[in-house]
């Protein structure tokens, strides 16, 4: 029963990152067609960001374990390794947007809902549910830093990605504003915070998963 509770928990909040995501893109698109833009480059534009890959990415993995979890792939997505860097992901999603991005967007109806899902109601969901079923092992001392892949990856393809299109998503990584040198160290700084969320993570993790014993 209580595997039942936990796959439809991870279903329902896999839904809800993912109604999010979809809401942003047609919110956007339909902006864009209003003002007579381009909608290809409003999409190339929110493929950018940090908030919808990692909400898409935590959708996937939730909707995975919520219908498939005995299956290979499954089984891939219910490891600490790759779960644990879903939670310590989207928990900088919130922080980072709260912290560095809230004063300056202030969306209104529908495009609230979705800021709110994407960045506050997914990223706390996702904690506290793993609070509630944690693995049955010790997270090991490590595993953070492999949590760190995913955001370094992005990194690489925001860098990639704006020299091709001359365009950056955030602006403590616009190169062409701020330059190399201090948009890494804006990088380098914000590897340092996710890493320090995924030891937070792992510890208050490890704990509920010692009480519950």
């Amino acid at each position: 029963m209580t595997k039942v509770i936990e796959r439809y928990t991870l279903l329902i909040i896999g839904m809800l990152a993912l109604f999010g995501v979809s809401v942003q893109f047609i919110i956007s698109i339909n902006r864009a067609i209003a003002e007579d833009n381009s909608v290809s480059q409003v999409v190339i534009n929110m493929l950018g960001y940090f908030t919808i890959l990692t909400n898409t990415f935590a959708a996937t993995v939730l909707t995975i374990l919520g219908l498939l979890p005995n299956s290979k792939i499954g089984k891939v997505f219910a490891t600490p390794e790759v779960f644990g860097c879903v939670v310590s992901s989207m928990l900088w999603v919130g922080i980072g947007f709260h912290l560095l991005l809230s004063d300056y967007w202030s969306p209104d109806g529908m495009e609230a809902v979705s800021n709110y899902l994407n960045h506050y109601i997914v990223p706390s969901s996702l904690l506290i549910i793993w609070l509630i079923f944690p693995p049955e092992t010790q997270i090991p001392k490590r595993t953070p830093l492999l949590w760190e892949i995913y955001p370094v990856i992005y990194g690489a393809y925001i860098i990639i990605r704006g020299e091709v299109i001359d365009k950056y998503p955030y602006p403590f990584f616009d190169i062409n504003v701020i330059g190399y040198p201090k948009a890494l160290w804006n990088g380098l700084v914000i590897l340092i915070v996710i890493l320090g969320i995924g030891y937070f993570v792992r510890l208050v993790v490890n704990l509920s998963s010692r009480l519950q014993r």
